[in-house]
Formats: C-alpha cells, sequence, structure tokens
C-alpha cells in the first residue's frame, strides 16, 4: 500500500512541476483564425456523423483522393499509414466485414489557421467511445493535428495524426477528469471552517 502511496504522490507531484515549467506559454496568446476554425468545426462534425454511422466509403470521400500522399497516424497503428492502400486497409481491413459494434466520436476545440489560400492545418480534442466485437467497450480521447485543402469550395483531408499525451500525463488527467467540480467548493468551504 506504501509503494501505491508513493507512486501516486510522484505522479502527481511530477505533473505539477512539469506543468509549471510549461506556465511560460500559457501566457503567449494563440494565434488562430476564428472563422476558419469554425469552417473546420462544421467539416469535422459532419466527419464524426459519417464515421459514427460507419459509412467509410463516404468518409473516404471526405478526403482529398487525388492527392497520392495522404498520411493517417492512428494511435493504436504504427508505423503511419501513407498513401491510399494502406488507409483504405485501415478503414475496410476485411471487406464486407463489420468489425465494430459501434464506434461515437466528437471533436471539439478545434484551432485552425491557413498555410495557404486552401491549404489548412488544424489542432483538435476528439473524445470516443469504441466497441470493437469480442471486446469490451472503451471510451478515451486524443489531441489531433490536421491537414486540410480546400478542393472545389470544401475542405478535405490531406494529412491527420492522433497525438496521445505521454502515459504519465495522461493518467494525471483521467484521474483529475475524475474529480466532481463541486469538490472544489467543497474545498473551498473546509479552508474557511478552519
Amino acid at each position: 500500500m506504501r509503494v501505491l502511496i508513493v507512486l501516486l504522490v510522484g505522479l502527481f507531484t511530477s505533473g505539477q512541476i512539469l506543468a509549471g515549467a510549461h506556465d511560460n506559454f500559457s501566457k503567449v496568446p494563440e494565434r488562430y483564425d476564428q472563422g476558419l476554425s469554425a469552417e473546420i468545426q462544421a467539416f469535422l462534425d459532419e466527419y464524426a456523423a459519417v464515421y459514427n454511422r460507419q459509412d467509410y466509403e463516404t468518409l473516404l470521400s471526405m478526403w482529398d483522393r487525388d492527392f497520392g500522399g495522404a498520411i493517417y497516424m492512428a494511435e493504436e497503428v504504427d508505423p503511419p499509414m501513407h498513401g491510399w492502400d494502406r488507409i483504405n486497409k485501415y478503414f475496410n481491413p476485411v471487406p464486407g466485414v463489420k468489425i465494430l459494434d459501434g464506434i461515437f466520436n466528437e471533436y471539439s476545440d478545434v484551432r485552425a489557421s491557413y498555410l495557404a489560400e486552401d491549404l489548412a492545418v488544424a489542432t483538435y480534442h476528439l473524445r470516443f467511445d469504441i466497441k470493437v466485437r469480442r471486446q469490451p467497450a472503451m471510451s478515451s480521447w486524443d489531441r489531433v493535428m490536421a491537414v486540410l485543402r480546400r478542393k472545389d469550395g470544401e475542405w478535405k483531408l490531406v494529412a491527420y495524426a492522433e497525438a496521445p499525451m505521454a502515459p504519465l500525463t495522461m493518467v494525471r488527467r483521467m484521474l483529475e477528469d475524475k474529480v466532481p467540480a463541486e469538490f472544489e467548493d467543497y474545498l473551498e468551504a473546509q479552508k474557511e471552517a478552519e
């Protein structure tokens, strides 16, 4: 039990030290295009709806299929997938066989900037629930960075990379997320009662 307590204290202490080292970054104003970010959010809302239906043909039509250098970097697949053969196999590994009982993706916190008139880079948050056949359901989240090209007036993906946090940071974040919001009020009341 003592070892577990020491590990948990170490986990939170190291996270606080590292977070303090990065405080200077939070003081730098963010520079992203709010209008573009709203456009990309609308694209991602549709992308999520299609993904959640597991309509992979339509999903892949939301990519620039004429671009031969497409990249898809899923956190669970190594190495990253370059080109349409690998990306198609990722979304349809066994043609005609459904491998997921269900998936639910949500994209939020989009921050996008133009790289060129018809090219944008975006970062955003992915929260998902997934049930692979014959496995328990799971929920998690990722940070994502994507490159999109405007083609015929519509945004299309050309590169996508999931960027999970380091395990130590992610576990700390998950544990913090489980703390109810009203706990801060409780702590404040305890301080005032002392």
